[in-house]
């Protein structure tokens, strides 16, 4: 089992969350600046099974450890549940957007045969023809990007944020040895 350690380094642990009355407490507790760095630190060591987070404190916080373990959980609870419901919208919107690329490459073709047999074959006829087969296909590029590629990138998300409501948290006094780093 791989385990990445995160060490955040902060004068006290309130640093990392948002204050009691913003807008999004209760969902999201941690600021901005801790989020962005926790994934950061996260995403670089993304392959390891699981995390350890080290929050070194220059305080006296280390009776604060389930409250900012709590909160970290619930925080990235909250951003995978998010990112899950963005992984079925884009897998749903591909699916969707596919049938009707489908549906929109048959008529292409069906009125390709017809303007065919109408028109006889040659210059006009044969670039008509390679025009519709183009604008078929371009309609099923989108469709075939987002179920290939473009879902992966929150599936991702969801993986990278489940990993982080699991980690372990501990709150350390003291200072962070920088040598060897």
């Amino acid at each position: 089992m791989r385990i990445s350690e995160i060490i955040l380094e902060v004068n006290n642990v309130d640093q990392i969350l948002i204050k009691r009355n913003a807008l999004f407490y209760g969902k999201r507790v941690l600021s901005t600046e801790a989020e962005k760095v926790i994934i950061e630190e996260a995403t670089l060591n993304y392959s390891y099974n699981h995390i350890h987070m080290k929050i070194l404190s220059h305080g006296e916080e280390t009776d604060r450890q389930d409250e900012i373990s709590n909160a970290i959980h619930q925080h990235f609870t909250y951003r995978r549940v998010i990112s899950e419901k963005e992984l079925k919208k884009i897998l749903q919107l591909g699916w969707r957007s596919l049938l009707i690329s489908i549906v929109f490459f048959g008529l292409l073709i069906s009125l390709t045969l017809v303007i065919l047999k109408l028109i006889p074959e040659g210059g006009f006829a044969t670039t008509f023809r390679e025009i519709l087969i183009i604008l078929g296909w371009v309609a099923l590029w989108r469709p075939a990007d987002l179920l290939l590629f473009e879902w992966r990138l929150f599936k991702r998300e969801v993986n990278l944020f489940r990993k982080l409501e699991q980690c372990r948290v501990e709150i350390v006094k003291g200072e962070y040895n920088h040598e060897g780093t």
